[in-house]
């Protein structure tokens, strides 16, 4: 047999010393050696059990088995078989197990749960064996039943092992006796129960049961109980089930006789076990001899599942094991517990056994009464103790019918959800109530006690109201955390109703391991109506653990009440000080000295708080419960001194703020601090968010108190009142309410406590979980609950203890206190959402909502706002750098006009000042919404003087001399926002934008002003609007959405447009999407990236400072609106600046005395300006103004000084005064330069300006023509240009010498004022077509310079009217001895690609061009192409993109991107059009590629391109490409550019053309330009050209001015001669040519054609064709010569007879000629003629055809009738083609001198038709040539002979054909030649 036991002691165990040190030597780390143990490795055993051979034998219950050995015990083992005759009479069942290595085993304890419906088992014997060692083998003999009806009815059993199985081990005996007290109902009825615990273990829970009626009252009642030897006995656990009519029991004591031992133990009790008795308690543990100790108390919650059935109304137990499960709390029955669906169940167990932390627990029920099934879903343990709590998942059913059957299971710790609680330790409280008359009570009784290392919790001794009776002694056992020694306690109760009073003696606290005791006596009343009136008492420590008393001190407190509007209260007040030794607590302050309405407005009023000495006051707590009609109050400052002291050593605590939900920041508690501290500094923000679950019924209407505790410190019971985020019902279903709690540093939180007072309709509550940031600190913590706090809820708790699930670090954030100052204006508060941003050197701050339920931003008010007050932190930026300010344009007066913002870092005590003194309002300024700040220096916000005055400020603002600093800094954007042309494009919506930049973006922008519609963002409607911003760096991205609000929301944006013109930049952002919920994917905000091919660079502008000094006269104020020129060197200039924005600014600006200030940007003139031009409208109700001067102050070039030019004024600009003029141009008199040295210093120089330019007096006289309609009455307008500048547009008003201006044939003399313009050479002259007589014919305009006596002279001679001309109202005019390049300025791209290809770009750095230029140059020979692009036909093919070809050469040479442009007025390429475009690149050489794409980015812009052709001239080639691909990112393959192979493309050579400069000169006499048509021929000696059209586009070929442009001729070079010809049409039919010139752009080759005369008809010579020869090196290519046309018309009558041809006898080559004459092609209605020479006349019946020669005359006989007839006559056939012409022409060469022509007519021959010839020779042909001065006065009669004279032509050389025929007008226009 195995032994059962160690070896017997000699001497007893003091169990009660050991366990004691064993509390008191308890570490709370964890023992890593434990982990280790040979007990925590697996081990695999198999049971073998025998069920007996008896009647009944079997069970269907659940078998367990608990195996013991020496490493300790295994959990209960449930002995599974998926045999159904386990456990049947006389079988053997074989198990394994798989469980802790217990070691040597020596006992096994087996047991059922007593469930089925045969539960009991007669058990024969046990085999247990180690798998591991198979020859290990133990023995376990039982022969006995496990049953309740059976035996001695015990279902449990403890049995000992042996290696022999016939071995029978004997166990021990014991004798229970159970004395039932001797009391009125002391016996019961219930089931008993005990368990004994020895020395070495227990009997495991036994029910004390026999054949009498036990457990009556008095009753004595023995029980055997077979057992191992427990050794010596420890102690015993007995208790009851509560069953039977009369469950109660008073237990006197119970005997146990060891019989083995032969020893008795004692274990009194005296006490009920009941539930409605003592302590309610039906289960005790009981010490040996009653002895008392520590008990350790064990927070047990256990969590029922939230499914359906899971609730039981069955008993549940539960057994907690220690390590290795050596010890354990025996069953323990959860008395009190609810056990509902979804309810939390908790139970406070006090066990004198340290069991923590545990290694399993076992759990069950009893499994009786109707519901007693159970899901049990997890089960938490806290010892308070050791601060272990422990989680033991189940989620799983205790039910015999459900899952596996088991009611019982052992539960084991999921480590990961282990957590560390606060520590605390038992101690023993007694209370000595004396023994006066009425010195008890049955209030609420409250104490706190304070430590060295802090103090407690507010602990509630009498949660039930029990009566403190007079000269009784109350003991009470608290837990404690460790606080080191206590020096004070304070006590008291919340009654201050008469008889509510009670004299406390005096109170005693000891340790009940360390037996410290302390005293604290009182002797005192604790009553509103006793003593000194308090309910309050502090008690200094006393005894001998004691080292130092602290004394008591009396506490003079005077509250002063602020003497604002409201200021008093009607509110509870209460107060707390703090000193370097505690805190006073909250004391009510009710009991006043000197005043019996509390709190009044103005009041100071005096208390006296008693309490243990705070040594010196640090701080102050003084808050108000918000009750009563008026609670909101504002108070002063607090002033604190100890009684006796005079009032001079009062502390004061200023305060300044209200208490008031309803105004500041809302908050109802302030800690002040002394006044020469900081408190903003000093208090730390917590920002609580408490989340209330989404489940039904979660809200609560009652008033919600927290309190957080720290490693320092611990906060009030704080009722959260007010909500951060102005929630009107606070705490409701599945919100997240925000609140802020300013308190000093508590440290690190550790834990809190929130629960609520259960008031209201609905007090329940459901808290999801709570939040805390503590910026300051860098942390967030986040304490889980997920739990009810309700009375008929989970627990029924209404507070709960939470603990941080996790601590994240965050940025750390401190204090920045914020000032916003409005300034002094008319309407400049605002009733809008004010949002701030902060950055630094460090970062930026997120939006901060300056929110205050106070009325703030008004006018002249300076409103003082903390970022931690809007629940906001911001990270410690370092030095700020900017602000930027914006409020949301809400509220009936949104406008703000901001003066200042000062912030202030509390941490570092450094303030920053940000200056704005500007509007954010849409109708006000620019329009922004939002302003970025830039910090000054503290001098600069000095406060004006008072006597300034002016709308603009005045110079002693220092503020002013930063404002262009602060200019040069920013970036101002140009946003423009172009809506769709779609149904319902539009929106109602407020649309936002946010610009991102690289560095920074500018935040969420309100888009409210624009500046071009009122109505915005209407369909297909473009917006401006204006973003200021501070370094954004490059921007890359745009975010545009809107807040879906308004009827129609919806809005389809097109693209967005974004010029920053300080940058030089503007880039489009395409979006062609909806911005709706109902369209495309619902999104209302997208972001837009910048499409790289639409973005604009230009020369970046620059900032200037512009003040204007209105004079000191009577009404020299203006309301017109101001503008400004201003000039540098070489007549570079800005843009024409208006300076007011609003009719509010112009109203505001610009008074009598008064300096008005611009900031502005500009294009940057240079170095050095030269003159400025100021002017104004003329608009509103006093335009008139007087200037004083002007001054301009920029930044120098390298910005590290300023310079200031002073432009005297001191004139009037009106129509009323001085010389009646709104313009005048000024020139700097000085210039003040301050520039900041290396060393800091600041170096100012003054000096005047070095030989300004003079003011000149220009007198201009206009010549109005002498034509029918000539004058007008339109208002007429001159620009005046000069190599020094300009004059700006002057308005001519008055004529000097006439009352009507511009009548026909008068001249008009105007005077214009301005700087010296230096030469003149241009004019710009315009009217308004206005009035009845608007045309005007302008006949030349002289200047003079009144300084110098020079005058220029403008020849005009042209109409200024739409009916007229070519429709133009504004024309430019050169001065008459300009030889300076005269081309008219640049509009369409075909004007830039002829520049480009021009000898002007040679000497040109490409690098260099800037502008719109820049897009047609590139590096390289450079020659024109041709293409044609074919849209398709698809509905979505056509696209308004910007298209571009790039073109792919050999060795990969590229040209750059061209850009196919339209002219201005077309836009896009649409549906099924075929577009054609002149262009010029880079000469690749041999095409090898083509790229084409474009710059479209937006699904709108897709584009199907179905044919691409490319013609290149200079190479004769032609490229066409079948492409059919879509161009487009949401068609096709989603590309927007594509590369075309040309091996894919059809190539047909067009001929080589070579590239030419032409230069054609205009005569210079009057009416020498023309808007005719002008038409070219060019001939050479390899060939000539076709006539071609030269472009006149604007200005060309006008008097006395010579045009370039480029033409492509085929290569006939050397030229022989040019043919011009104009059609005589339009309002100026005739034109004086000069000269043309032709530059070969190869070569370099100059061929000059000259002229000198008129194409006319009605001048010189009288016609509307010249031929000029080509003169090459001064020579001439060809001869001069004269030509005589002779032409004989028929004899004829009527109709033609058949025609005849004389000729002599034909050669074969004259046969083939005449074979081919009937089948010659059908041409226009000419004849054509061939010369046969000395040839004779020959007569055929059917045909003949003659030409005679003779004395070199050339007779070409015809005899056909030219008439006008069918489509198939005759005269509609040619007579010769070319190539005949040439083969006779190269048998029979000759040269003469004249030519005559013979036409034999028939009768009736005749015409009154005009007839034209064209003579063709082998220099070219004569063009044609009208047959109009004959001999004869009536030409071309029947049988007439006319002669024509064609003198000066060039020769022809060797004639081969003539073309001949007539108009076919006048009466008879029929005729025959013969």
């Amino acid at each position: 047999m195995m032994p059962q036991k160690k070896k017997r002691r000699k001497k007893d165990i003091d169990f009660l010393a050991l366990y004691e040190q064993e509390l008191l030597n308890y570490a709370s780390e964890d023992d890593e050696e434990e982990l280790e143990h040979e007990y925590y490795k697996a081990k695999v055993y198999e049971v073998v059990t025998a069920t007996g051979d008896v009647r009944g034998a079997g069970t269907d219950a659940n078998v367990f088995i608990t195996i013991f050995g020496e490493n300790g015990l295994s959990p209960k083992l449930h002995l599974t078989s998926k045999s159904k005759s386990a456990f049947e009479k006389a079988n053997v069942d074989v198990f394994r197990v798989r469980t802790n290595n217990v070691g040597l085993i020596y006992k096994i304890r087996i047991e059922h749960d007593n469930t089925g419906l045969n539960a009991s088992w007669y058990l024969d014997h046990v085999i247990v064996t180690d798998m591991k060692r198979p020859h290990l083998r133990y023995y376990f003999n039982c022969n006995n039943w496990l049953s309740d009806v059976e035996g001695d009815r015990q279902w449990c059993r403890d049995l000992l092992a042996s290696f022999n199985p016939m071995d029978m081990p004997r166990g021990n005996k014991y004798e229970v006796k159970v004395y039932t007290g001797d009391v009125i109902g002391a016996g019961t009825d219930a089931d008993v129960f005990i368990n004994i615990f020895g020395e070495y273990g227990d009997t495991g829970e036994r029910r004390l049961e026999n054949e009498k009626d036990n457990f009556e009252k008095g009753a004595e009642d023995k029980f055997m109980l077979d057992a191992p030897d427990l050794g010596q006995l420890m102690k015993i656990n007995v208790g009851h089930n509560n069953k039977g009519g009369s469950a109660g029991w008073f237990l006197s004591k119970i005997v146990i006789e060891d019989i083995g031992n032969k020893r008795k133990y004692d274990f009194p009790l005296n006490r009920w076990l009941a539930l409605d008795e003592d302590d309610g308690k039906i289960q005790r543990d009981i010490l040996v001899g009653g002895a008392e100790t520590t008990a350790i108390s064990y927070i047990v919650t256990v969590f029922t599942g939230d499914i359906r059935g899971a609730g039981t109304k069955s008993k549940i137990y539960l057994v907690m094991y220690g390590a290795r499960g050596s010890k354990n709390s025996g069953k323990i029955f959860l008395e009190g517990g609810v056990f509902d669906r979804g309810r939390t169940d908790i139970f406070h167990i006090e066990l004198a056994v340290l069991l923590s932390p545990l290694s399993r627990v076992s759990i069950g029920h009893g499994n009786v009464g109707v519901n007693r099934g159970w899901y049990c879903e997890k089960v938490v343990i806290l010892c308070p103790f050791t601060g272990i709590q422990q989680t033991f998942p189940c989620s799983n059913w205790l039910d015999e019918k459900k899952a596996d059957g088991l009611i019982e299971r052992q539960l084991y710790e999921m480590v990961s959800l282990r957590k560390k609680r606060l520590k605390k330790f038992p101690w023993s409280l007694w209370v000595w109530t004396t023994d006066l008359k009425k010195a008890g009570t049955n209030s609420l009784i409250f104490i706190q006690i304070y430590g060295q290392k802090g103090r407690t919790d507010e602990i509630l001794l009498n949660p039930n109201n029990k009566w403190f009776k007079p000269g009784i002694i109350e003991k009470f056992r608290i837990e404690l955390p460790d606080l080191g020694r206590f020096y004070k306690i304070r006590v008291w109760h919340d009654k201050r109703s008469p008889g509510s009073g009670w004299h406390l003696e005096k109170m005693t606290l000891m340790n009940t391991l360390t037996k410290d005791k302390y005293n604290f006596n009182c002797n005192r009343w604790l009553d509103a109506n006793e003593d000194d009136n308090e309910i309050v008492r502090e008690m200094t420590a006393e005894g001998l653990t004691v080292r130092r008393i602290m004394s008591m001190a009396r506490y003079r407190v005077t509250v002063c009440t602020g003497e604002l509007e409201g200021a008093g209260t009607d509110a509870n007040v209460y107060l707390c000080l703090f000193g370097d030794a505690g805190d006073t607590g909250e004391r009510l302050l009710y009991n006043c000295r000197n005043n019996t309405d509390l709190f009044e407005k103005g009041n100071a009023d005096e208390f006296t708080i008693e309490s243990v000495t705070l040594r010196k006051v640090r701080r102050v707590r003084i808050r108000h419960d918000g009750k009563g009609s008026g609670s909101g109050w504002f108070l002063e400052r607090v002033l604190v001194r100890e009684e006796g002291q005079p009032e001079s050593d009062n502390v004061e605590f200023p305060c300044l703020r209200w208490l008031d939900k309803d105004k500041d920041d809302g908050q109802l508690v302030r800690e002040l601090l002394p006044s020469d501290s900081n408190a903003t500094l000093k208090n730390f923000r917590y920002h609580i968010s408490l989340k209330t679950a989404d489940v039904p019924g979660a809200s609560t209407d009652s008033r919600v108190y927290i309190k957080l505790y720290g490693d320092k410190s611990d906060t009030i019971k704080q009722v959260l009142l007010v909500s951060d985020n102005n929630l009107k019902d606070y705490f409701e279903r599945g919100r997240v309410d925000e609140f802020t709690l300013e308190t000093l540093n508590i440290g690190t939180i550790n834990r809190l406590v929130i629960g609520h007072d259960s008031t209201g309709l609905h007090a329940s509550w459901f808290l999801g979980s709570v939040q805390i940031r503590v910026p300051r600190q860098g942390k967030q913590y986040t304490f889980p609950a997920n739990r009810w706090l309700d009375k008929d809820q989970a627990d029924g708790r209404l507070e709960v203890e939470l603990y941080p699930s996790e601590v994240i670090d965050i940025q750390k954030l401190i204090h920045y206190e914020v000032e916003v100052w409005t300034g002094d204006v008319g309407g400049a508060g605002t009733t809008a959402r004010v949002y701030m941003q902060i950055y630094g050197e460090e970062g930026k701050t997120e939006v901060l909502f300056l929110s205050s339920r106070s009325k703030v931003f008004d006018r002249a008010s300076k409103d003082i706002f903390q970022t931690d007050t809007f629940t906001v932190y911001a990270i410690d930026l370092g030095a700020l750098t900017k602000i930027r300010i914006r409020h949301d344009n809400s509220g009936n007066r949104p406008g703000w006009f901001l003066d200042r913002i000062d912030i202030t870092d509390m941490n570092n005590e450094i303030t920053y000042y940000f200056p704005c003194q500007r509007w954010l309002a849409v109708e006000e300024d620019d329009g922004q919404l939002s302003r970025e700040l830039l910090p000054v220096d503290e001098s600069y916000v000095l406060s004006p003087s008072e006597d300034e005055e002016g709308g603009g400020g005045g110079d002693n603002n220092p503020l002013n001399n930063l404002a262009l600093e602060q200019k040069d800094k920013s970036t101002t954007f140009s946003v423009t926002i172009k809506t769709g042309d779609k149904k319902n494009a539009g929106t109602d919506a407020n649309v936002f934008i946010t610009l991102f930049g690289t560095q920074d973006d500018t935040g969420m922008t309100l888009l409210k002003s624009s500046k071009t519609n009122s109505d915005k963002f209407e369909r297909d409607s473009i917006e401006i609007f204006t973003v200021e911003t501070l370094d954004l760096g490059d921007l890359w991205k745009v975010r545009i959405g809107h807040d879906n609000t308004g009827k129609g929301p919806g809005w389809f944006v097109d693209w967005v447009e974004v010029d920053a013109p300080s940058l030089g930049k503007c880039m489009t952002f395409p979006c062609g999407r909806w911005l709706a919920k109902n369209e495309d994917d619902g999104a209302i905000v997208r972001d837009l990236f910048h499409a790289e091919l639409q973005t604009r660079l230009y020369t970046p502008f620059v900032p200037y400072e512009i003040t204007l000094y209105t004079s000191d006269v009577f009404a020299a104020g203006t309301d017109s609106n101001i503008f400004i020129v201003i000039y540098g060197c070489d007549a570079v200039c800005t843009q024409q600046k208006y300076l007011c924005t609003n009719k509010r600014e112009q109203k505001l600006f610009f008074e009598r005395k008064s300096a008005s200030r611009f900031i502005v940007e500009l294009e940057d003139v240079g170095e050095i300006i030269e003159k400025i031009r100021i002017g104004h409208d003329n608009t509103g109700m006093n335009p008139g103004w007087h200037c004083s001067h002007v001054d301009i102050r920029r930044l120098l070039p390298d910005k590290d000084g300023t310079e200031t030019l002073t432009f005297p004024c001191d004139r009037w600009l009106a129509t009323s005064e001085d010389d009646k003029k709104t313009i005048r141009e000024l020139v700097p008199y000085d210039i003040f330069t301050e520039k900041y040295m290396k060393d800091g210093s600041l170096r100012q120089v003054y000096k005047e300006v070095e030989e300004p330019l003079d003011i000149v007096l220009y007198s201009v006289q206009i010549f109005t023509g002498n034509v029918p309609g000539a004058g007008t009455d339109a208002k007429v307008y001159i620009t005046i240009y000069g190599d020094l500048g300009d004059t700006g547009e002057r308005y001519l008003g008055k004529s000097e010498n006439r009352t009507n201006k511009f009548e026909r044939g008068t001249a008009d003399t105007f005077i214009i004022e301005a700087a010296d313009l230096g030469v003149i050479y241009k004019i710009k002259l315009r009217h308004d077509n206005t009035k009845w007589c608007a045309d005007w014919y302008v006949e030349k305009v002289e200047i003079w310079n009144d300084t110098n006596e020079d005058e220029f002279l403008f020849l005009c001679g042209r109409w200024l009217s739409l009916k007229k001309e070519d429709g133009r109202l504004e024309r430019l005019f050169y001065e008459k001895e300009y030889s300076g390049d005269r081309s008219s300025n640049c509009s369409s791209p075909a004007d830039f690609w002829e520049i480009a290809l021009s000898s002007k770009m040679a000497d040109i750095d490409v690098a260099m061009v800037t502008g719109p230029m820049a897009d047609y140059v590139q590096e390289g020979p450079v020659i024109p192409y041709y293409v044609s692009v074919t849209t398709g036909k698809h509905k979505d093919a056509a696209t308004d993109s910007r298209a571009f070809i790039l073109l792919i050469g050999e060795d990969e040479e590229r040209s750059n991107r061209i850009w196919l442009d339209y002219p201005q007025g077309k836009k896009g390429f649409s549906c099924g059009s075929v577009e054609e475009f002149y262009v010029a690149g880079l000469d690749v050489g041999v095409i090898k590629k083509i790229e084409l794409g474009h710059d479209g980015a937006s699904p709108e812009s897709c584009w199907l391109v179905e044919e691409l052709c490319l013609a290149v001239p200079t190479q004769g080639t032609k490229y066409t490409l079948r492409c059919n691909c879509w161009l487009a990112k949401d068609r096709g393959d989603g590309v927007t550019s594509r590369v075309f192979d040309l091996l894919d493309a059809m190539v047909v050579n067009i001929g080589v053309k070579v590239l030419y400069e032409m230069t054609v000169w205009t005569g210079d006499v009057v009416g020498g330009g023309t808007d005719s048509n002008i038409f070219m021929t060019l001939y050479g000696i390899n060939g000539s050209t076709e006539e071609v059209q030269l472009d006149k586009k604007k200005a060309r070929f006008e008097r006395e001015q010579n045009d370039t442009f480029i033409m492509e001729i085929l290569d006939i070079a050397p030229f022989t001669k040019m043919r011009i010809r104009i059609d005589g049409l339009g309002n100026r039919p005739e034109w004086f040519l000069e000269r043309i010139l032709l530059k070969n752009m190869n070569t370099g080759d100059l061929t000059m054609f000259y002229y000198g005369d008129w194409l006319s008809q009605r001048k010189g010579k009288k016609t509307l064709v010249c031929e000029m020869c080509a003169v090459i090196d001064e020579e001439e290519m060809m001869e001069w010569t004269s030509y005589t046309v002779s032409v004989k018309t028929s004899d004829i009558l009527g109709e033609s007879r058949g025609p005849s041809l004389l000729l002599h006898p034909l050669y074969s080559w004259q046969s083939f000629f005449l074979a081919l004459l009937p089948f010659l092609h059908r041409v226009k209605p000419s004849l054509s003629l061939l010369k046969i020479p000395s040839v004779h006349m020959f007569s055929s019946a059917s045909l003949s055809y003659g030409v005679l020669s003779e004395n070199n005359k050339f007779i070409y006989n015809c005899r056909v009738c030219i008439r006008k007839a069918s489509r198939d006559h005759l005269f509609q056939k040619p007579f010769l083609s070319f190539f005949l012409s040439f083969f006779l022409f190269f048998f029979f060469r000759a040269a003469p001198m004249a030519y005559g022509v013979l036409v034999l007519c028939t009768p009736g021959a005749g015409t009154d038709a005009n007839v034209f010839i064209i003579i063709f020779g082998e220099n070219g042909d004569s063009g044609t040539l009208a047959l109009k001065q004959s001999a004869n006065w009536n030409k071309f009669e029947r049988n007439n002979t006319d002669t024509f004279n064609f003198p000066d032509m060039l020769s022809l050389g060797h004639l081969c054909k003539l073309r001949v025929w007539h108009d076919n007008k006048g009466t008879l226009a029929l005729s025959s030649l013969f």
